[in-house]
């Protein structure tokens, strides 16, 4: 027997001989612990005694966290014999409570028929998850060969089973759901008998009759399978299945469900369509009142005709509110609108974004008028979104320019606070009068400015200031202020004329000691460097609230200085010269 081994969890293992004396292994493999055996025996004659594969305990999986199957392929033999309790040991190794997750499968293919053979308690003691069986025939009953097993799945394919009604009352085994598959042109009571087991499926392929009244005594089938039949699924074939009171699931492959024929089998809960289906009609959809589930995993969408696609969307899309569970196909090669539609609805919506850019003209102008609705409602919800989305870029570049100017602005107010080290080192004499001087064809009336003469041929100084005795005379000062205005006849002005000019002059003089001239020398520096670092602290707001009350105080000025102007010229008064007071405070 040559074996291979694929990562320490699978062995593949062929041979040609017969192994008449139970399947042996090479003594290196006793030692390792394999979830998945397969093994191909081709030979003429296989007799399988009792224990025949006791050796495999030894070489299985036993720690019960992974599923373990086995599978035994006979090919082109001209006799199988399996004896009584042939596979009793094959799970001894594995735990009861484990044994849920084994699974065993045979393949018999022979060269000629009736060539199978199964002793009673074939299966003897064989505990395990799922039996399949793919032969031919089965030439004992079948409560002969499954007598005394404890089995949940049980899957025969291909053969004819017969059943013996005297060995039922003996039967000690226990099947839970058994699953027969033949290629039958009647489906009747005689080709598929009344099995000892809980749960009954019968699969039909090429079914050209079916005949309903023969199973309405099974209290056990709850499961009928057409799978291509050579005629359309219509009332006549149906007709009677509503007996049958245990049926709930039924599957359907046919090219044509019309007629409204799923209604004589309104009771099912669970159905499920095949690839071969080309028509349905809404009838038949609509008698499923008790559905559940759905399957329409297999089924070809942009192979149905007429408008069954969209009677099976349709359907699909209201009954989901329903609590129907749908089971979806996962590809969609063709990006057939109903399925993108489906998918975008029920599952995840991964279609929609990878046949958008391909279908999205052919989805809004489908047949089916709720896809094409759907699809126009998805096409203004991205066009309002990206609306939304440039709004919203457009506004951030907006906060980003706002704040740009902001920084500039506070870089602006920082460059506009920094002190003035150019006008700090002027001297006090020439800034005095750069801010004070009075332009010579201006008339201040109301306040005017009065130039300080200082006298400078005192003795400097001393240097040391704190020791120096500093004495202050204040002396009133002399102020004279000579207005003259001239005489103007408003009948001999010339419009060429010049306007004349108004002087006036004034003169103060203050005498100060040094020590005067020290204290306001020093004081004055202070304040000015004290105003500088005042000013450069104020805020630029503070600065600019000042602005409008400054406009209004020049405006009243103008406006009085104008009233004044057009009284002395209107009624013609002359005034000699006067004397002004002035206002300021004795220094």
């Amino acid at each position: 027997m040559d074996c291979t081994c694929y990562d320490y969890s699978e062995l593949r293992c062929v041979t040609s001989k017969s192994l008449l004396h139970g399947l042996s292994l090479v003594k290196n493999l006793t030692k390792q612990n394999f979830r998945t055996l397969d093994f191909k025996f081709d030979s003429i004659k296989f007799d399988l005694q009792a224990d025949y594969f006791s050796s495999l305990t030894n070489i299985i999986d036993n720690s019960g966290n992974s599923y373990i199957s086995i599978t035994f392929r006979y090919h082109n033999f001209e006799l199988f014999h399996s004896h009584t309790a042939a596979f009793r040991s094959l799970f001894d190794n594995v735990k009861r409570q484990n044994r849920s997750r084994t699974r065993l499968t045979i393949e018999l293919q022979p060269v000629k028929p009736k060539s199978i053979i199964f002793d009673s308690n074939s299966f003897e003691n064989l505990h395990l998850d799922e039996l399949s069986i793919y032969a031919d025939s089965i030439s004992s009953p079948f409560e002969s060969v499954f007598n005394q097993t404890h089995i949940i799945h049980l899957n025969i394919e291909g053969a004819i089973v017969q059943h013996d009604p005297e060995l039922v009352k003996t039967f000690t085994g226990k099947i839970k759901a058994f699953k027969i598959t033949r290629m039958i042109d009647t489906m009747n009571s005689d080709e598929f008998p009344p099995f000892p087991v809980e749960s009954y499926i019968i699969e039909a392929h090429k079914l050209r009759k079916l005949e309903a009244a023969t199973f309405e005594n099974y209290t056990q089938l709850n499961g009928i399978n057409i799978i291509q039949p050579d005629v359309s699924i219509t009332p006549q074939l149906l007709m009677g299945l509503e007996k049958i009171i245990k049926l709930n699931s039924m599957s359907f492959d046919a090219e044509r469900i019309a007629d409204g024929a799923l209604k004589y089998v309104k009771q099912i809960q669970t159905v499920a369509f095949g690839p071969y289906l080309k028509m349905i009609d809404i009838d038949s959809l609509q008698s499923l009142k008790l559905l559940r589930q759905l399957d329409v995993r297999y089924v070809q969408f942009p192979t149905l005709q007429g408008n069954s696609s969209c009677l099976l969307t349709d359907f699909i899309n209201k009954r989901r509110m329903d609590d129907l569970t749908v089971y979806l196909p996962q590809e969609n090669p063709d990006c057939d609108c109903s399925l993108i539609f489906l998918n975008n609805i029920i599952d995840d919506g991964s279609q929609l974004k990878q046949c958008l850019e391909t279908t999205n003209d052919r989805c809004l102008f489908s047949s089916c008028p709720f896809i094409a609705d759907y699809f126009q409602r998805q096409q203004q919800e991205q066009q309002q979104e990206q609306q939304r989305l440039q709004q919203e870029q457009q506004r951030l570049q907006q906060e980003q320019q706002r704040l740009q100017q902001e920084q500039q602005r506070a870089q602006n107010e920082l460059t506009s606070t920094k002190p003035d080290t150019k006008r700090i080192n002027v001297p006090y004499g020439e800034e005095l009068d750069e801010e004070h001087s009075v332009p010579p064809n201006v008339v201040n009336t109301f306040d005017t400015l009065v130039p300080v003469l200082v006298d400078f041929e005192a003795s400097p100084p001393l240097n040391d200031f704190k020791e120096q005795v500093i004495t202050t005379t204040t002396e009133p000062i002399a102020t004279t202020t000579t207005t003259e205005i001239l005489d103007v006849d408003p009948d001999n002005v010339n419009d060429n004329d010049q306007s004349k000019e108004i002087t006036t002059n004034t003169y103060a003089k203050v005498t100060t000691t040094d020590s005067d001239f020290l204290q306001f020398f020093t004081a004055s520096i202070e304040r000015r460097l004290e105003s500088k670092q005042q000013d450069q602290d104020k805020p630029l707001f503070i600065i600019i609230s000042w602005i409008p009350f400054a406009i209004i105080a020049l405006c009243l000025f103008l406006s009085l200085a104008f009233a004044m102007i057009g009284y002395v010229i209107y009624y013609k008064r002359r005034t000699a010269s006067f004397k002004l007071v002035p206002t300021s405070s004795i220094i």
